[in-house]
């Protein structure tokens, strides 16, 4: 029924008193991302330019006049680019971020003191554009142009030392921390997402940012690769008529683009697309508590996963479906509650899928069922159940088995 996967729910050196429910993000963890590509540039000699995660500056000749530090920027570079997940009104979003290098002078007139820090930008839109970067039946050798439509487009610089909101200002001193008109946030840049999310559904700030995305999936004899660009932009319906034209986008490949093997393209888009839960699609109060559970799950929001989880097997109890105890066993250890964990697992343990689709889902129940149990301690029932995972195939207990358990499987 679902092709979302189960994941390993915790790790083994977090701390037991990890899980503050009251303190959960509603933003999913990374579920898809792209961390290499080739960015090409036409120089101005005619020849092209290329750079590893870095679109390179058109100029043929090493411009002297750049400080160290700078040169490795070009027009554009990126460190990862991450999907994830939001829900904003019972609606089911991506945020897609771009961390990339930058940095500023201390006295930009001149162009001295260099200062090299990360900064991020990020856009939020509806998860239902994914299907629109990645069609069903992509065409190869025909661009396409997909307009977000974001909810909110804005930046982070400097993140990885203090989170500042870019409201248009001058960062007045990176290095020191010292800033003037910038909002200074505690915590990660993940918190000063939502506060802006927050913010702008609480009317108290308005967004007018856009992202178009410029996409050129290429086959070639045997080779097939994906051209791609970010446009920024601004949500104006007449700037949106004149940007998706394709008299002005026709030739945005013309001059630079990033490129990436198609599969790496088309599992970036298809592993969020993945998590995509279809609402609609819920023809009883069972599935539809089911679908909620595991959009509140994918989101951390174990309260309410937990609760819709509880729903749902109210309205059908006798069924057999061992996916929707697994669920709600890794919704209880992600909740510090591995006893009640332990018996999920064990209940979705004994309904064994008949389908050989199924099965390796099924298998992940040994091993999260052994994760609760060393949380409560029981280290010989946690080597008994990632010895039994690992002898049905699931192959990622073999590092616990020897690292806790002296069991070498090497």
């Amino acid at each position: 029924m679902f092709s979302v996967l189960i994941y390993s729910v915790l790790l083994l050196g977090q701390v037991k008193d990890a899980y503050e429910l009251e303190n959960f993000s509603i933003m999913s963890p990374i579920q898809s991302q792209i961390t290499e590509a080739k960015g090409w540039s036409m120089q101005d000699n005619g020849k092209w330019a290329y750079g590893d995660n870095a679109i390179p500056y058109t100029d043929s000749r090493t411009n002297t006049s750049r400080q160290p530090g700078t040169e490795d920027l070009g027009i554009d570079n990126f460190i990862s680019i991450d999907l994830r997940k939001i829900m904003i009104d019972d609606k089911q979003y991506n945020v897609l971020v771009k961390k990339y290098r930058a940095g500023e002078y201390e006295f930009p007139l001149i162009s001295q003191g260099w200062t090299g820090y990360t900064s991020l930008d990020f856009w939020v839109f509806k998860g239902e554009k994914l299907a629109e970067l990645l069609p069903e039946k992509p065409q190869f050798n025909v661009m396409y142009l997909v307009d977000l439509d974001c909810f909110i487009s804005s930046s982070i610089k400097n993140f990885e030392k203090n989170v500042f909101i870019d409201g248009d200002l001058n960062l007045k001193s990176s290095s020191t921390g010292v800033v003037r008109g910038f909002d200074k946030y505690e915590g990660s840049y993940e918190e000063a997402i939502i506060r802006q999310i927050q913010d702008v559904r609480a009317g108290k700030k308005r967004s007018f940012g856009n992202l178009f995305i410029a996409v050129y999936p290429i086959k070639a004899n045997d080779k097939e690769v994906v051209r791609f660009k970010f446009v920024k932009t601004y949500k104006n319906d007449n700037l949106v008529k004149m940007q998706a034209s394709p008299d002005n986008w026709k030739n945005l490949f013309e001059s630079s683009f990033y490129e990436v093997d198609y599969t790496t393209y088309s599992s970036f888009i298809q592993d969020s697309k993945n998590y995509f839960v279809e609402l609609d699609k819920s023809p009883t109060e069972y599935s539809s508590n089911y679908n909620w559970g595991i959009l509140r799950y994918q989101i951390g929001d174990y309260v309410g996963a937990l609760e819709a989880f509880n729903k749902a097997i109210n309205e059908n109890p006798e069924t057999d479906d061992f996916m929707i105890y697994s669920y709600r066993g890794n919704t209880k250890s992600k909740s510090g509650l591995y006893n009640d964990a332990i018996a999920d697992f064990t209940k979705a343990i004994e309904l064994k899928p008949t389908k050989v689709i199924d099965y390796s889902n099924w298998v992940k129940n040994y091993f999260n069922r052994g994760v609760a149990k060393y949380y409560i301690e029981n280290l010989e029932g946690a080597c008994e159940d990632w010895k039994k995972s690992y002898d049905l195939g699931y192959g990622s207990a073999s590092e616990y088995l020897n690292n806790y358990c002296g069991q070498n499987t090497k």
